[in-house]
């Protein structure tokens, strides 16, 4: 018996596959966003990190350009406050009210060469006072300027370190992640090929299943058939025992009585009870007495070697499934014997 694929069994282990698969998937799908939401919860923090280094830097810079600024202004104030000193001590010694130039008058130096030399070395000391204190200044201002640019460097080189730090950061959690990933994945096949594999199986088993059935089923059929054929056989050997035992009898009393005793029925079987079929008359009985050796219009019979098989009931009425031979006629045309009836049916 062929299997019937469309059997509920065989849908239904595909259903509870697919169920199984489909809350895996989803399980996995769901640990993948999670995965993916802490990656990018990581990331976040280096870049705030890196942010607050920076920021941290960047104030840090500040207050130290404040901080020169603020030198700057104070040695600023000092140049000044030198340069408006050393003017006022020069403007003290060349007024010619000052006590120098007293000096020079009650010395009777006034007026003389040594007079203008004195005012020569005292402009001199006046503008090396000067000199000294911008030089001061400028130095001052240089060293200045090259601590804001030292202190700008080294802010650069700090968020450059700072930036391949983040980068490096970076890069380990996408590797981190990346592992993650392909570990789950590698595992999410494997598990739908486990899944796969446990369901082929059931599959397997369903198959089985329904081939065992199948086979006990065909076991019973063929049983019953079995069983309907000894039942036919058993009626029809009874039949023909019957048949016997009557001629026998009928032959016994013939011998006794001189002639054959009346019969209530010309013919008696479990199908039919009843005058002779005409054509006995004609053209004789097979060894069942009752079954004619030809027909009227078509002439003698003779086996053809086939047989047909049909449904019939006996009297009492118990349906019957019986097989009969098939005759040849000898006008070609081809029949078989049913009792019930007690005449020949033409095979169509």
């Amino acid at each position: 018996m062929a299997v019937n694929y469309n059997d509920d069994r065989f849908q239904q282990v595909e259903d509870e596959k697919q169920e199984q698969l489909n809350q895996y998937n989803q399980t996995y799908d769901d640990l993948m966003a999670e995965r993916e939401e802490i990656t990018n919860q990581q990331q976040g923090l280096v870049d705030q990190w890196q942010q607050t280094q920076n920021e941290n830097l960047d104030k840090q810079l500040q207050f130290q350009q404040d901080l020169i600024n603020q030198q700057k202004a104070e040695t600023e104030k000092a140049y000044q406050k030198e340069a408006k000193s050393a003017y006022t001590d020069y403007q003290k010694e060349i007024d010619r009210y000052g006590v120098s130039r007293e000096q020079q008058v009650t010395n009777g130096v006034g007026n003389t060469g040594y007079s203008e030399s004195s005012n020569v070395s005292m402009y001199n000391t006046y503008q090396n006072r000067l000199s000294t204190a911008h030089e001061s200044l400028t130095k001052a201002y240089t060293e200045f300027d090259n601590a804001i640019r030292e202190a700008q460097l080294t802010n650069d080189v700090t968020k450059a370190e700072n930036a391949l730090t983040a980068l490096q950061q970076k890069l380990q959690i996408t590797l981190e992640g990346f592992n993650y990933k392909d570990t789950a994945t590698q595992n999410k096949l494997n598990w739908q090929q486990q899944i796969n594999s446990d369901y082929y199986n059931r599959y397997q088993d369903v198959l089985n299943q329904i081939n065992y059935e199948n086979e006990v089923a065909e076991q019973i059929r063929q049983f019953n058939e079995q069983m309907a054929l000894q039942k036919q056989q058993f009626e029809y050997q009874k039949q023909q025992d019957a048949i016997v035992n009557a001629q026998n009898w009928a032959s016994i009393n013939k011998n006794n009585s001189g002639g054959y005793p009346e019969l209530t029925e010309e013919v008696n079987t479990a199908y039919y009870q009843g005058k002779m079929n005409s054509d006995v008359e004609k053209y004789g009985a097979f060894s069942n007495g009752y079954q004619p050796k030809g027909i009227s219009g078509h002439g003698t019979l003779s086996k053809s070697g086939d047989t047909i098989t049909f449904n019939t009931q006996t009297l009492s009425g118990q349906k019957q499934t019986v097989t009969q031979n098939i005759w040849k006629a000898e006008d070609g045309t081809q029949w078989y014997w049913d009792g019930r009836y007690n005449k020949y049916k033409q095979v169509k």
